[in-house]
């Protein structure tokens, strides 16, 4: 009797282990799909503005030879400028033939002293890629996608043939243009853009040029208010409810919501954002990662002034591209002296995921700008300091800049020269 009951109720159970079972096959769940970064994250608003690639892809100056011994350097904004590069991104660029710049047959002393032409640089240099965003570069490009950091179209009058060079990151090494969409009239034109009233004279065989007469460039003051944890938490957080927040013995603090997080430094008004990404072996290209990680700060923070791509990575192997954007006042630059700055944004993207940025907490307040007259030394004055100037052999490159001076209240633009040196740091002379 027993036993025929223990049958009874097995039979029961496998008839209702298969019932749900039957239940379960026919039952068809959604399907998980993966999150993407693009959209992981969507801020309603952001405190900047957004940005395009082509519009943070510049010359830092533009430098008209005039031919005898005289030259004209033109920044960014302004007129005689604007109105040049217009002229020259409506022309081509197309074929290039790489070569030693010593053997080209070309005497560039001669070029730079006599000749007309024009200089456009690019100081950190930008890869073609990059480059073509900007320029009309046609047809294939060079393989090795070298970093430009100059491009010199000149020609001997008389109706001769107009030669255009592509200068390097890489001294010896350049690229001849094969087809340059321009005449000699088209470099008389681009002569003329060139403001007589303010030369300058090359030094040190031309690796930069100093005015003759003393640049009346003005002083700014604004006020700015700082970035804060809860809109940061908005926009980089998916829900920013559960972000906790940790405290450092060096006064900073962390917040983060177990994947991602970010730190700040209130003491230096700086930001660190991370956001740890699984290692990966394929290769992309520096353009797709530049374009995410402008996108990414479109979404998320936006941009707080006019920025242009001031680094882009060197040749390498493995695919971790860290850019450096760098913001533009007017028609100059602003640095610091040091990496965590008012003024710059670093970014790591490894194959489109931004996988960290840093930047300032400073949010410029441009309503409440106040403009003060100020002068540049220049001429004898400016050589005459340079001469004693401690590390002179380590000097890549002289331009006017801006250096920021924060306050609790306030941030102040000062006009002074930046003087580039071989270790990547910066110092000033006022």
């Amino acid at each position: 009797m027993i036993e025929s009951f223990k049958s009874i109720f097995l039979v029961v159970l496998i008839g209702v282990s298969l019932y749900q079972s039957f239940l379960l096959a026919s039952y068809n769940p959604p399907k998980g799909e993966p999150i993407q970064q693009s959209n992981y994250v969507q801020a309603e608003t952001t405190p900047g503005k957004q940005l395009e690639l082509q519009e943070m892809v510049f010359p830092d100056q533009i430098i008209v030879h005039l031919g005898n011994q005289q030259h004209s350097v033109l920044y960014p904004g302004n007129y005689y400028y604007t109105r040049l590069l217009d002229n020259i991104k409506q022309r081509s660029f197309k074929g290039f033939r790489k070569t030693t710049m010593y053997l080209v047959n070309v005497n560039w002393e001669e070029v730079r002293t006599k000749q007309q032409g024009v200089e456009i640089r690019f100081r950190d240099g930008i890869p073609f890629t990059v480059l073509q965003q900007q320029l009309r570069i046609e047809g294939e490009l060079p393989a090795d996608n070298d970093k430009i950091t100059k491009i010199w179209i000149f020609s001997k009058g008389n109706n001769e043939d107009v030669r255009a060079f592509f200068f390097t990151d890489s001294p010896s090494v350049g690229y001849e243009v094969i087809g340059a969409d321009f005449t000699s009239k088209d470099v008389e034109n681009f002569a003329a853009f060139g403001d007589l009233t303010n030369l300058y004279k090359t030094t040190n065989n031309g690796d930069y040029y100093l005015p003759i007469k003393p640049l009346r460039i003005p002083t700014y003051v604004f006020n700015y208010s700082l970035l804060t944890a809860d809109q940061l938490k908005q926009s980089l957080f998916v829900d920013p409810g559960i972000a906790r927040n940790l405290k450092e013995r060096d006064g900073s603090e962390i917040y983060t919501d177990s994947k991602r997080g970010f730190q700040l430094n209130r003491d230096q008004r700086w930001i660190t954002y991370s956001d740890p990404v699984a290692s990966v072996e394929s290769k992309s290209e520096v353009l797709d990662d530049l374009q995410a990680g402008i996108k990414f700060i479109n979404q998320h923070i936006g941009w707080d002034g006019k920025y242009y791509v001031a680094r882009t990575p060197q040749k390498q192997s493995f695919d971790n591209h860290t850019f450096t954007f760098r913001e533009y006042y007017e028609s100059l630059p602003i640095i610091t002296n040091q990496p965590e700055g008012f003024g710059s944004m670093k970014m790591q993207v490894q194959k489109g995921v931004i996988s960290g940025f840093e930047r300032s907490m400073v949010i410029p307040d441009m309503k409440t700008v106040q403009r003060r007259d100020s002068e540049l030394i220049s001429g004898d004055t400016l050589e005459e300091r340079l001469q004693y100037y401690q590390r002179r052999t380590s000097i890549v490159s002289i331009f006017p800049a801006y250096r920021p001076i924060i306050s609790d209240k306030n941030v102040t633009l000062v006009v002074t020269w930046a003087l580039e040196l071989r270790d990547g740091t910066f110092d000033f002379m006022e």
